[in-house]
């Protein structure tokens, strides 16, 4: 009889009791060389394994740019007895407003109806003390605020006094704005670069390191141009006057760039 057969016969040969311990033997012994296996996959890396070693940095760029448009908010207000008479009243004022302001705005400018409201007037001086009454319903008003768009910024002014003399009540919001803020925003970025560069190399010199180079490179925030913003109230008193002086100033741009520089 050959060995093979001679270890499978004598196996076989055990009592039954017997075969199931060894069997359990070799399922604990497979179980923790794998355990064993996993634990040393785990391991941390040798003590001599040289970690990496970084120098991070935020880099600021602000930017400022002269605006191409204007941007406005214009409103048409009537008020009547009834609801129809407002409505009809406030389409006739503002078609003529309309009509006004498209003459200033030019073919690249826009005018159009940026919200409508038609809401009651109540009388709130019926009320006595102690007494419960409804509110009365005295009139309507009809609100239709215009948004216009205008590339003539040196004539915005005259535009706000053609609207106020067409029948507008009042400018609700005036911003000066860029139409296309990418080069700004592109110049703030690249101002943000040269200002984490000059960072890194601030800090390498003092800690007296070399720099290797850029391993990571991520943009934390980019602002759209902040528009130059008027407030209403400055405006009602502007539009008051013969002329209304208007001076579009400068707007604004911000990015934020983080980057990560390896060190020797």
């Amino acid at each position: 009889m050959k060995r093979s057969q001679m270890r499978v016969a004598t196996f076989g040969a055990l009592p039954a009791m017997c075969r199931a311990a060894l069997a359990l033997a070799c399922v604990l012994g497979l179980g923790f060389a794998a355990y064993a296996s996993a634990e040393d996959a785990a391991a941390p890396a040798p003590s001599g394994t040289r970690q990496a070693r970084t120098i991070t940095v935020v880099g600021v760029g602000r930017e400022r740019g002269t605006p191409d448009r204007a941007e406005l908010r214009i409103a048409v207000e009537q008020t009547a007895p009834s609801a129809q008479a407002a409505s009809q009243q406030a389409a006739k004022a503002t078609g003529q407003v309309i009509e006004a302001l498209r003459k200033q705005v030019g073919p690249e400018g826009r005018v159009d109806t940026a919200s409508y409201q038609l809401t009651p007037v109540y009388r709130t001086d019926n009320r006595t003390p102690g007494r419960e009454r409804s509110p009365e319903i005295v009139g309507y008003t009809a609100l239709n605020q215009l948004a216009v768009r205008s590339r003539r910024l040196e004539a915005v002014g005259t535009l706000i006094d053609a609207a106020i003399a067409a029948g507008a009540a009042r400018v609700d919001m005036l911003s000066f704005t860029i139409a296309d803020p990418a080069p700004l925003q592109a110049a703030a970025l690249r101002a943000a670069g040269a200002d984490a560069a000059a960072q890194a190399a601030a800090i390498a010199d003092a800690l007296h390191v070399a720099l290797r180079g850029v391993l990571e490179a991520s943009t934390e925030s980019m602002e759209r141009p902040l528009p130059q913003r008027f407030a209403p109230a400055m405006l009602r008193a502007e539009a008051a006057m013969a002329a209304t002086p208007i001076e579009p100033g400068e707007v604004a741009t911000e990015a934020r760039v983080r980057v990560v520089y390896g060190i020797d």
